[in-house]
């Protein structure tokens, strides 16, 4: 199923037949009155497409959200029957102003906002072995189309792993403007705020010392 949160200039059938490598299916529910459009096949640039996987299941593709980066239209995607829990269920697909495709990826972004018309902000969060990793990346689309991110602060809580591990992780993020932001972090259970201003292409944060840092 594929639905935005508002519209990039396409239906949600030519978007979808834009990216699936079959027609799309249009199904009715007359008991919800609701229409859902399906890709009958995983996509190629999907893990299972990727790999070549035999699927005889409905793809369910769900835009999650949408945002204009520059003049590109980002959409990001969360479709867990065709990427597997290491790529985050998900991807992203990008469009220009036309509504045409210009590249599609897995390896689902996280929570996306605009920072300025030409960046953005991504929390974002996974889930292995009992670890948890948030974090907060800036990222923008490059000239292949393709997103671009440098991760600003990681926080890990692997109490799930470790008997006395640590909890740290990332509960909100929030835009000031085009140059500040904050984000705030629970740390054994108690919740500091980080402070973030820009300089230049670098992010100045206020509030680390008293965190756990790792930053790759």
């Amino acid at each position: 199923m594929i639905s935005f949160g508002y519209s990039i200039g396409l239906g949600t059938f030519e978007v979808l037949r834009g990216v699936c490598p079959v027609p799309p299916v249009v199904k009715f529910d007359p008991k919800s009155l609701e229409k859902h459009i399906y890709c009958p096949k995983c996509p190629p640039f999907t893990t299972s497409g990727r790999m070549r996987l035999s699927s005889n299941h409905t793809a369910h593709f769900v835009i999650e959200y949408t945002l204009k980066v520059g003049n590109l239209w980002l959409a990001v995607y969360y479709s867990p029957g065709c990427e597997p829990h290491s790529e985050g269920y998900g991807g992203y697909i990008v469009f220009n102003k036309k509504g045409r495709l210009l590249r599609a990826e897995s390896g689902y972004p996280g929570l996306c906002q605009n920072l300025s018309a030409n960046d953005i902000l991504c929390l974002n969060h996974f889930l292995a072995q009992g670890i948890l990793n948030t974090w907060i990346s800036h990222c923008r689309i490059n000239s292949k189309y393709k997103l671009s991110c440098k991760d600003i602060f990681v926080a890990t809580d692997d109490t799930g792993f470790e008997e006395k591990g640590t909890v740290q992780y990332i509960t909100k993020l929030y835009v000031k403007d085009k140059d500040h932001f904050y984000f705030k972090v629970n740390q054994q259970g108690k919740i500091y705020t980080v402070d973030c201003k820009r300089n230049g292409n670098i992010f100045n944060c206020k509030g680390l010392k008293k965190l756990k840092r790792r930053v790759p």
